[in-house]
């Protein structure tokens, strides 16, 4: 029976929502980057779900879509990969069916593969160009190594080229034993979708064990990296550590005291206001005290847009900042005005 012992945990969600008379079906299947054995390997697989089926390949996947005005579409994330399908709510049961398609009988094609792994490092090159991307990627893995979070979703460049399609569909085979999580939403008969849902579950394989843990972050990486972009009228700054998962009973406290610092609306905030307006020190600078907080912590990050000549009068500026919140705490008005903001 669905969910029974012998079944993995894929709980369903659904939801009528009035409005446009449209439904949106997603599945995510647990697992994602961290649980990979090679860094790009999640993405790829994910990516390579509406690449092509057992019935049809990508090609006349599409046609097939656009001739409903459907769309089709797959993704590698950290936590999960998957398959996401927007349709006419009149279609639901198509949507559902081709959801079905693409997550138990892709094709993972070769050509297609090839393609995708040269997307993913045509997309790490691009990044190699923007300083503010190439530092905050330097960033997370001083903050992360070895940890997955330290990497690009894509993988790294020696690991992209040893994938191949027969790792992907390895991958994702294991992964859907994981479990995971579909949800529908739209102008939908509730019961009827959730009907053709337990026929969609009853597909799934047998439950197996839960994904593997990734590496814990290094305690003792460096404390500090200092990078040479091609940039020279720039300068990116970025300090932090790591804080808490979104478990934590203490996410709620940082994500108040983040608004309170920089991540709030404009151009608000301790370190904004400090760094930007008052001292003229930065063109962009924000701060968040749980950036991230997924099932692994997330971070404290304050980030500084500056130049050259004005990043260790910057760096300082921030520093002094986060001294006084700790010495002094946050004024009542600061914790209100961060409260109504996130409410």
């Amino acid at each position: 029976m669905p969910g029974s012992a012998e079944r993995p945990t894929w709980p369903v969600r659904v939801r009528r929502v009035e409005g446009a008379p449209l439904v949106a079906v997603r599945a995510w299947v647990r697992g994602g980057a961290r649980a990979e054995e090679i860094p790009g390997q999640a993405y790829l697989a994910g990516r390579l779900l509406a690449e092509g089926t057992r019935r049809c390949d990508w090609h006349a996947l599409a046609e097939r879509s656009e001739a409903r005005g459907m769309v089709l579409q797959a993704f590698g994330g950290f936590e999960a990969h998957g398959v996401a399908v927007d349709a006419l709510a009149r279609d639901w049961e198509r949507a559902i069916d081709d959801l079905a398609e693409l997550l138990l009988e892709a094709s993972f094609p070769a050509d297609r593969t090839d393609l995708l792994k040269r997307q993913a490092l045509a997309e790490l090159e691009s990044q190699a160009d923007q300083a503010d991307a190439l530092t905050a990627r330097e960033f997370l893995a001083l903050l992360y190594d070895p940890h997955p979070r330290g990497r690009p979703l894509q993988g790294t460049p020696a690991a992209i080229a040893t994938l191949e399609a027969t790792l992907a569909a390895d991958f994702h085979r294991r992964a859907l034993a994981w479990g995971g999580v579909i949800t529908v939403a739209g102008a939908i008969d509730e019961a009827a979708v959730t009907r053709r849902l337990e026929q969609l579950r009853l597909a799934l394989p047998a439950q197996a064990a839960p994904p593997p843990a990734p590496p814990a972050p290094n305690p003792a990486a460096p404390a500090r990296r200092e990078l040479r972009t091609r940039a020279s009228d720039q300068a990116h700054l970025l300090l932090g550590h790591l804080t808490v998962d979104r478990a934590h009973p203490d996410l709620p406290a940082l994500e108040v005291l983040g608004v309170v610092l920089g991540s709030g609306p404009g151009l608000s905030g301790r370190i904004p206001t400090r760094v930007r307006e008052k001292e003229g020190l930065a063109y962009s600078a924000s701060a968040e005290a749980a950036a991230g907080a997924a099932l692994d912590p997330g971070r404290l990050v304050c980030y500084v847009g500056t130049s050259p000549g004005t990043v260790e009068r910057a760096e300082r500026a921030v520093r002094e900042e986060l001294d006084r919140l700790l010495a002094d705490g946050p004024r009542p008005e600061e914790v209100e005005d961060a409260k109504s903001y996130l409410l």
